[in-house]
C-alpha cells in the first residue's frame, strides 16, 4: 500500500498520515475529525487507509491486509465501517440518511473494536441533517470515530465545524506533484493538467484520462466571446448546460484569480492557467481590479450555492450576464491577435 520513499501511496500525504498515527499512539484519537483540503488531493484515500488500520486485527504501520477485518473492509462489507455521501454529485446529504446512521450507531460494534464513519463531501449536509448530527458528533459512542471530509470547510455549518478537530491537507509543491504525475505517464501534458486541476495531483491524473482539457480551452474561447460581445451570455449558458456546473464555476474562479494576478502584476510568473496566458493578458486590459474582486466573490457564492437547492441553469446565466457587463469600458483595447 505504501511507497519506499514516504510510506504512504501519495508522498504529499505523509505528514497528515503521521499525525493520524500520532493521535492513535497517544490514545487521543478525536471522535470527530474534519479532514479538509482541495478536491483531488487524496482525502478519501487517507481516511479509508486509516479506517482500515483501525479495523485491522494486526496493524503495524498500515493494516495487515490479511486478517478477517481487512478482508471485510477491502470487500466493502465490514459492518463497523460506514460511509455517508450524497446520492449524486451536487445533491445534499439528507436528514433521513443521518437518522439512519444515528440508529445504526445506537447498536454496539459487531466486531467489538472501532466503528468508523466517513462523511464524504460533509459540506453537503443540509441544515436538517447537520442539526440532527450535532449530538452524535459530541457523543458518538465508545470507540466510534467520525471522519468528515470536505474541500469547502467554510460551507460547513458553524455548529458542525466547532465540534470537530481539524486536519488540513496542503497542496504539494508543484515540483513534487509534477514529478509524481510524470511517474504515472502524463508526459508533456503534466503542466497543463496540473493547471486545469488547480494543482491537485489526483484530479490532474483523472483529467489525463478525459477530454476535459480541450473542453476547458473551448469554454475559455467562448467565455472570451461573451466579453467581446460576439456571443450572448444566455446562448452560451444554454450551450454549457451539457457540462458539469461545478467544473464550469471552478474554471471561472481560476480564470478570475489569474486575471486579478495579471491586473496586479502584468508579468506574473504564476498562473493557474499558464496555457491561457495570452488570452488572459488580452482580457485584463479592460477589467478593473475592484470589479474582478467583486466578480470573484460572486463566483465563490455560486460555488457554495451549487451544494444546495438552486436553479443551476439560472445561476449560470446570471454569472455570464455579470461577466458580459464586467468590462464594458469604451476605451478598452480588445486586440486578441
Amino acid at each position: 500500500m505504501g511507497t519506499a520513499s514516504s510510506g504512504i501511496l501519495y508522498p504529499w500525504l505523509d505528514e497528515p498520515w503521521q499525525k493520524l498515527n500520532a493521535y492513535l499512539a497517544s490514545q487521543r484519537l478525536p471522535q470527530a475529525l474534519l479532514i479538509h483540503g482541495v478536491d483531488g488531493i487524496g482525502k478519501t484515500y487517507l481516511a479509508e487507509t486509516f479506517a482500515q488500520k483501525l479495523l485491522c486485527k494486526h496493524p503495524e504501520i498500515f493494516a495487515c491486509g490479511d486478517c478477517a477485518g481487512c478482508r471485510l473492509f477491502l470487500a466493502g462489507t465490514h459492518p463497523d465501517f460506514l460511509r455517508i455521501e450524497p446520492a449524486e454529485r451536487g445533491k445534499p446529504i439528507a436528514v433521513d440518511t443521518v437518522r439512519h446512521l444515528i440508529a445504526n450507531l445506537s447498536l454496539k460494534p459487531q466486531y467489538g473494536g472501532y466503528r468508523i464513519v466517513v462523511f464524504c463531501a460533509a459540506h453537503q449536509l443540509n441544515i436538517s441533517a447537520a442539526n440532527a448530527l450535532l449530538k452524535t458528533l459530541e457523543e458518538p459512542g465508545e470507540n466510534t470515530v467520525m471522519l468528515l471530509l470536505t474541500d469547502m470547510p467554510s460551507a460547513l455549518p458553524a455548529t458542525i465545524f466547532s465540534r470537530c478537530q481539524r486536519l488540513p491537507i496542503a497542496l504539494p509543491d508543484d515540483a513534487v506533484a509534477a514529478r509524481w504525475l510524470e511517474e504515472q505517464g502524463t508526459g508533456e501534458a503534466t503542466a497543463v493538467l496540473l493547471a486545469t486541476a488547480r494543482h491537485a495531483p489526483l484530479k490532474a491524473l483523472a483529467l489525463a484520462e478525459s477530454d476535459v482539457v480541450e473542453r476547458r480551452r473551448t469554454a475559455f474561447s467562448e467565455y472570451v466571446d461573451v466579453a467581446l460581445r460576439r456571443q450572448e451570455p444566455i446562448t452560451l449558458a444554454e450551450r454549457w448546460s451539457t457540462l458539469a456546473y461545478e467544473d464550469l464555476v471552478d474554471w471561472m474562479v481560476s480564470w478570475t484569480i489569474d486575471l486579478i494576478r495579471l491586473r496586479s502584476v502584468p508579468d506574473s510568473p504564476r498562473l493557474d492557467n499558464p496555457d491561457l496566458r495570452q488570452g488572459l493578458q488580452a482580457l485584463v486590459r479592460r477589467l478593473h481590479l475592484k470589479s474582478l474582486f467583486g466578480f470573484l466573490d460572486l463566483l465563490l457564492q455560486a460555488k457554495r450555492a451549487l451544494n444546495g437547492q438552486v436553479n443551476r441553469q439560472l445561476l449560470l446565466e446570471e454569472l455570464l450576464i455579470h461577466w458580459a457587463q464586467l468590462g464594458q469600458s469604451p476605451q478598452a483595447d480588445w486586440d486578441l491577435s
